[in-house]
């Protein structure tokens, strides 16, 4: 009897996963193939400085602003990063982003923090120029998960975060975890890597980038051209092309 992947073929969004599938199910890695996730380029065609989006938005433009997007969970690290906002008042934190419940809890932890900012849940069209605001956007994610130890994994090894690749998109500098899942697309020439988990270290990144301008350059480019790879077109492109390519 044949098995069951004789004859299907199967994609995944980073390497981890497909190393999962072969040792733990026993799939063929020639019947696997990473199609990771990506962004879409028309969303990013934004000609707007930095200054115009922020007044657009409401966004208070006398400090510096490093910009989180995405949920208020502890595993993605926001409260690692609420914990740096509080040690550097001359920067804003907006984070956009995070479910009612979630962003009253965050508001309660955080409501002497006032160089933190939450704008909520915000239409998709419209984050691509918050991105455009900001300074500087953060991928804080944790090595671990208090809430629900599953995700320690996920969080690791697991993720394949879409804002990755739209922060890339943006032409805004990146810091970000130093963890397995990130290492998959981020590196010391495209982003500033942290240690997950240390406020400190996360402040360490974001003062780096804030104090040299030619580091912020070249990391932002070299993200922009790497994203290109990124797009959804070609993510279909490539999961097209496998399943037409023939065995053997």
């Amino acid at each position: 009897t044949a098995k069951l992947w004789d004859q299907p073929k199967y994609s995944s969004t980073n390497e981890w996963k497909i190393e999962q599938c072969h040792t733990r199910l026993g799939v063929p890695k020639n019947k696997m193939i990473v199609a990771r996730n990506g962004f879409d380029p028309i969303l990013f065609l934004l000609k707007a400085s930095p200054e115009t989006v922020r007044k657009k938005l409401h966004i208070p433009s006398n400090r510096p602003i490093v910009l989180y997007t995405g949920h208020l969970y502890d595993w993605k690290g926001v409260y690692i990063l609420a914990e740096t906002a509080r040690s550097m008042p001359d920067v804003n934190f907006i984070f956009v982003g995070g479910t009612y419940y979630h962003r009253a809890d965050f508001e309660k932890r955080y409501n002497d923090v006032l160089n933190i900012i939450l704008v909520g849940q915000k239409p998709y069209q419209e984050i691509p120029l918050y991105l455009k605001a900001a300074d500087i956007l953060v991928l804080p994610n944790s090595a671990v998960s208090l809430n629900n130890p599953r995700f320690s994994v996920y969080t690791r090894h697991d993720t394949s975060p879409i804002k990755l690749f739209e922060y890339m998109a943006s032409g805004v500098p990146i810091v970000a975890s130093d963890l397995p899942s990130i290492r998959e697309i981020l590196n010391e020439k495209n982003a500033v890597l942290v240690k997950p988990d240390s406020p400190e270290d996360l402040q360490r990144g974001i003062e780096k980038i804030l104090n040299d301008k030619q580091l912020a350059k070249s990391i932002l480019e070299k993200a922009l051209e790497d994203v290109k790879e990124y797009t959804w077109d070609k993510r279909a492109e490539k999961i097209l092309g496998f399943i037409n390519k023939k065995s053997g």
